[in-house]
Formats: structure tokens, C-alpha cells, sequence
């Protein structure tokens, strides 16, 4: 069994997300996707990050027509969300399955810095993509560059060019967001007030 594990805070999940999703779940063969939100993400500030019950609610309102699952195993556990561990009790649960770890581009840059990221990598076979149109080929000197990262999978995909904390600085700003997220997401926002 093939499982994508997809990490992230989704803070909040958009389109650029979904794309991705379905992706990777063609282009590497998934019989399984995992979406794991971190409850608190141990690489970002926690400002501005919207409550684990919004963001698990925004990722199901989002996946209801996908085939993908939900899980909440990070906050489960006290304290920062260590992707180590996330990745140990997951690959208990479907001891026979071969994992890949899905992570932003912006991650994966900083990856070698993640705590136990050589474990990781004896674990899972990581994935990333470009989120910008120059970013391709950063990403694979980034990958020359780093012994440890020589067989992690650098995906050349069009992009939606956005980001969360965009869509975060968008609603600050009082813009449309409508064409970023789902609709549902869109609504659920909107009547939630986050964000903003």
C-alpha cells in the first residue's frame, strides 16, 4: 500500500493544497491520503493560526467530495507537532504500507533543520513541489547541494501561485479571496470571522 501523508497547518487549507493533493495522489499512485494539520507547527510563529476545531473543519468541509482522510493525531499529543512522531504512529497503524511525506516548498528548504530529519528520511521518501514559477530549479540545487536530500522527489506541477499566509494578509486587507479557496471554505470564514 501506497499512503501520502500531507502536513501542514492549512491555516487555511486552499486550492493550491487540493491541486496538490490530487497530484500527488495520481503521480505517485496513492491508494491512501493522509491530511495530518499540526497543532502547533515547531518551524512557524503561532500567530494568527486559526483554533485546531476551525482548521480540522475547514479541511473537512474542503475534502468532502476527495478521497483523502483526516487526521488529528497531533493534537492527541501535547506540546509542539514533531513530525517524527506523527510519522512512527502512523507507520504502526499500516506497518506494511510505504510512505511519502508531502511538505511545502518553503519546508523543504529548511528541511535538514526539522528535528530527527535524517530519521525521516530513513522512513519515508519525501515530496515536494515548486509553489512559484522560478522555484523548480532552486529546488533541485537546494537538492544537489544536500547529500541527505538526493532521494527526496522534486515535482515540476503547475502551480496555483498562493499561499496561506497570503490568503491570511488578504482578509486583513479586506480583498476577495473567493477565487483561492473553496467555496465552502469561502462561507465558513466569512461566517467565522477569521482571519480578519
Amino acid at each position: 500500500m501506497k499512503i501520502g501523508i500531507f502536513g501542514g497547518a492549512f491555516n487555511p487549507i486552499h486550492n493550491g493544497h487540493l491541486a496538490l493533493a490530487r497530484h500527488y495522489s495520481e503521480y505517485l499512485d496513492l491508494d491512501k491520503l493522509i491530511f495530518v494539520p499540526t497543532c502547533l507547527p515547531p518551524h512557524k510563529t503561532n500567530e494568527g493560526l486559526a483554533s485546531g476545531e476551525d482548521r480540522i473543519k475547514m479541511l473537512e468541509l474542503a475534502l468532502e467530495d476527495e478521497n483523502c482522510e483526516i487526521s488529528d493525531l497531533e493534537f492527541q499529543r501535547e506540546g509542539k507537532s514533531y513530525t517524527f512522531f506523527t510519522l512512527r504512529e502512523l507507520m504502526s497503524k499500516y506497518e506494511d504500507a510505504e510512505f511519502y511525506l508531502i511538505i511545502g516548498s518553503d519546508q523543504y528548504f529548511y528541511f535538514p533543520n526539522w528535528f530527527r530529519a535524517g530519521d525521516i528520511l530513513k522512513m519515508v521518501t519525501v515530496v515536494t513541489a515548486a509553489r512559484e514559477k522560478d522555484e523548480y530549479e532552486r529546488l533541485l540545487e537546494f537538492r544537489r547541494n544536500n547529500e541527505c536530500m538526493k532521494n527526496t522527489i522534486i515535482s515540476n506541477f503547475d502551480v496555483l501561485e498562493v499561499s496561506s499566509s497570503q490568503i491570511r494578509d488578504m482578509l486583513k486587507n479586506g480583498k476577495d479571496i473567493s477565487e483561492f479557496v473553496p467555496s465552502e471554505i469561502f462561507e465558513y470564514i466569512k461566517e467565522r470571522r477569521l482571519y480578519v
